[in-house]
């Protein structure tokens, strides 16, 4: 097939991309590529509050990544999928997580898609508990 007559990617196969170049950007720890992720009036509900735009959006990541360290390299475990599932723009996602000191044993997100960045998304985690061996 040549490219004139390939179709465009779905909307699931877009957000799914952008969802992967997120993980991707997260786990090397690399917040600029995080923050190029969302888009300029992007908003971001935690149960800590609501982020919205790039500067608390980065405030935001640049304490989760302070607090996961570079997973590429092995500073914490990081966060297994558990479910992923995606609708047109749509991405929900359940997950648990080690950091450098504590374990969350159950996350939601749900990331909504435009384009091809982040127009939202929302974080929730049960209470995280010390990881064993954590100093801190």
């Amino acid at each position: 097939m040549n490219a004139n007559t390939q179709t465009a990617p779905s909307r699931e196969q877009q957000a799914l991309a952008i969802f992967h170049r997120h993980v991707a950007a997260f786990t090397s720890g690399n917040l600029d590529a995080v923050l190029n992720d969302f888009g300029e009036h992007a908003v971001v509900i935690t149960p800590d509050g609501v982020f919205e735009g790039q500067e608390q959006i980065r405030a935001l990541y640049g304490g989760l990544l302070a607090e996961f360290g570079i997973i590429d390299r092995g500073d914490s475990p990081g966060l297994t999928l558990d479910a992923l599932h995606v609708r047109h723009d749509t991405i929900v996602i359940a997950w648990h997580a080690e950091s450098m000191h504590r374990v969350f044993p159950f996350g939601t997100d749900t990331f909504f898609c435009k384009g091809d960045q982040f127009e939202r998304q929302s974080i929730v985690f049960s209470t995280p508990r010390p990881r064993n061996g954590a100093v801190g």
